[in-house]
């Protein structure tokens, strides 16, 4: 599996949180990192593997479905841009981000947004 077209464990988490704390519905993601009770990580597809409930389930959009989140905003901000060896992206309130992955990028992104407010639905 290509993980670079899955955000990192660190920002899908935050993503999580955000959106519980504001009441904001992530919509259903093609993958999931899965944290087993004895601490292991992994990515999974899709819904079917929920199988047990002591497993955390936190969804890890795909860069096509962040796209798909992104792409009827008008809020002003370009999208994540590749320089040959970050991604980056810059807000009006902080210097440039510069981030390993486009997922990672529009992860971290979509994560700003929510916690200003600028956006308020997935």
């Amino acid at each position: 599996m290509n993980t670079r077209h899955v955000p990192d464990l660190e920002h899908c988490q935050e993503l999580d949180r955000l959106c519980k704390e504001k009441g904001i519905v992530v919509p259903e993601t093609d993958m999931y990192w899965q944290t087993y009770p004895e601490g292991e990580t992994r990515l999974v597809t899709g819904i079917n593997s929920f199988a047990n409930p002591k497993n955390i389930h936190v969804p890890a959009p795909l860069v096509s479905e962040q796209g798909e989140w992104l792409k009827d905003l008008d809020i002003g901000y370009d999208l994540p841009w590749y320089d040959g060896e970050n991604w980056s992206w810059s807000t009006m309130d902080e210097d440039e981000c510069c981030i390993d992955t486009e997922a990672n990028a529009r992860q971290k992104m979509l994560n700003y947004l929510l916690a200003e407010g600028i956006i308020t639905t997935l």
